[in-house]
């Protein structure tokens, strides 16, 4: 089980594809928001290069569990790669908890290099224990995105799967406030951004990296989103295995 768990690791990361659309979009895209919006600015009462490098840091793992992962699933199914490890020693559930194990550890690289960016480059500035916070926070917050991967790939097939994701992807990401803050949003889309799973998930790391408390609110509709994905999730893998 282990030396799978690393076999897929290490075949993401030796894939220029994988690593270009998970950390080098998430990177440009971070690169050109701190300049559209001035890195010296406020954006929520938090410099704008520090408010943007979580939300572009979130981003990341959503490029990595979507379009990454559950797409990745859905092809292997269509491949009939799934079929093949039915005939091996590998049960489906140990299937599955290697490709939620794999997929959680490939989100660290797409948080790590926007962090990194956001010091070196944009010289952010925080406190050591609050660097490790904010990364452990938006770890944390990746996983309901995951248990959606797993949905979208244990529901569609192949390009279809891809469509999917991708359209997920930017939805929950445009809406969710990652690319631009709520707070410029209409009154009603602010309203349908704070019942988002990415908006609750952004919250937590806005929260760290401007030193603020995260209401009891944000995490209740955070874990609901975790729960119902995870039941879903655990729904579809049933139905399709």
């Amino acid at each position: 089980m282990l030396a799978y768990l690393r076999l897929e690791i290490l075949r993401a990361l030796r894939a220029p594809a994988f690593l270009g659309y998970t950390i080098g979009f998430p990177a440009a895209f971070y690169l050109l928001f701190t300049t559209i919006f001035n890195r010296g600015a406020q954006l929520g009462g938090t410099s704008a290069a520090a408010y943007i490098m979580a939300s572009m840091a979130l981003y990341g793992t959503l490029v990595t569990a979507l379009p990454g992962f559950g797409a990745r699933i859905a092809l292997e199914r269509t491949r009939g790669w799934t079929r093949q490890l039915a005939l091996s020693p590998l049960r489906p559930g140990r299937y599955l908890a290697i490709k939620l194990a794999s997929a959680s550890v490939l989100t660290v690289p797409a948080i790590a290099a926007i962090l990194l960016l956001g010091r070196l480059v944009n010289g952010v500035h925080l406190p050591a224990g609050r660097w490790l916070a904010l990364a452990g926070v938006l770890w944390l917050a990746s996983q309901p995105f995951v248990a959606l991967g797993i949905v979208i790939g244990y529901t569609f097939r192949d390009e279809v799967a891809q469509g999917v994701s991708m359209v997920c992807l930017f939805v929950l990401s445009i809406l969710g406030g990652l690319w631009m803050p709520v707070a410029q949003f209409p009154d009603w889309l602010a309203h349908v951004a704070r019942v988002l799973p990415t908006y609750r998930a952004g919250e937590l790391g806005w929260a760290v990296v401007g030193g603020a408390h995260v209401s009891g609110t944000g995490f209740a509709v955070l874990g609901a989103w975790t729960v119902g994905f995870a039941v879903l999730a655990a729904w579809r893998f049933r139905t399709a295995s």
